[in-house]
């Protein structure tokens, strides 16, 4: 009898043993799909990007060279102010405009303008399309708000960072430009600081120039959690060194058409001015002209796309 149960007991061990290394390695394996599902997850949302305009948005076919239009008269934006509505703009007639606009990065990880790289009219698109173009036009009525806070705020959006990890400051700054729909709506996006580790993982496979992008903006984020963040910090993250290779076929000042039926060349000085150069056609008749909404896209996509506002620079 003894010996008729051991060899059962040892048989029934043995099937034990090898299921718990069957499902022990199914746990396993389990364990790794989720790890994988988790961080596929994960990728896709730091590849998801809230603003999306690029150069495929811009009209590239109806174009005129920089030197259209050199010896003309120009009238200054800046004498027609007094016809200014902060909801329609400016009325302009046929002839040629200038003036210089206040502007903000809308791409971190690229590179600053140049005088090299040609710019086109693009509208600002994206899944965080309105919550940019609102923050824009309401720091028109807040003057007293510096435009670097703004932009540290664009920055967060195109970072994805959770606005409730923000400094008091600057979530005292958006609670101001933006109501709580809006801020809330951000949350779609947000995406925490991520180890070097979990970066490496995450985009060893990326090309360029997104693996570097991805990056930065992870860089952006563990700044923008740290209370003693400056702006130069965050900033020189933003902005790549050198500069991006020009393309010949669209020069620097090269005009472009606007859907609204004017010509529009853009002359960054940096990345927070942009000069504008208009030409309105007698076929167009009266135009309105207000800038808020619109991005001058570089030709190079390694430049920072530069979302306008309707904040003249006239004191310089």
């Amino acid at each position: 009898m003894k010996k008729t149960i051991i060899p059962a007991l040892l048989l029934l061990f043995a099937m034990a043993t090898a299921s718990y290394a069957q499902f022990g390695k199914l746990k396993d394996a389990l364990n790794n799909g989720a790890s994988s599902l988790l961080n596929s997850k994960q990728l896709k949302l730091l590849q998801n990007q809230p603003i999306t305009t690029n150069f495929d948005d811009c009209n590239k076919t109806e174009l005129m060279p920089p030197s259209f239009g050199a010896d003309s008269v120009k009238k200054k934006l800046c004498d027609l102010k007094s016809s200014y509505s902060a909801t329609e703009g400016f009325n302009l007639k046929p002839g040629f405009y200038t003036g210089t606009f206040k502007s903000f990065c809308l791409q971190a990880g690229t590179h600053g303008p140049d005088k090299g790289n040609g710019y086109l009219f693009a509208p600002l698109t994206g899944p965080k399309e309105k919550i940019a173009r609102t923050l824009i036009a309401n720091w028109e009525q807040h003057p007293e708000i510096e435009q670097r806070k703004v932009q540290l705020l664009l920055w967060a959006i195109v970072a994805k960072t959770n606005f409730s990890k923000l400094s008091a400051d600057l979530q005292l700054t958006a609670g101001v430009l933006l109501n709580k729909n809006d801020i809330s709506a951000l949350g779609s996006t947000i995406v925490d600081y991520l180890s070097a580790e979990a970066m490496t993982k995450l985009t060893s496979n990326l090309p360029e120039p997104a693996k570097t992008i991805i990056e930065i903006e992870n860089k952006i984020r563990g700044l923008m959690y740290q209370a003693n963040a400056s702006y130069d910090q965050i900033e020189s993250l933003a902005m790549l060194g050198g500069i991006a290779p020009a393309d010949p076929d669209f020069p620097s000042g090269v005009w472009g058409l606007h859907p609204d039926g004017y010509y529009i060349k853009y002359l960054p000085h940096s990345y927070s001015k942009t000069e504008v150069v208009i030409y309105v056609p007698k076929s167009a008749g009266t135009i309105k002209f207000l800038p808020v909404g619109d991005v001058a896209v570089p030709v190079s996509r390694g430049c920072q796309r530069l979302g306008q506002s309707n904040l003249l620079v006239c004191s310089e």
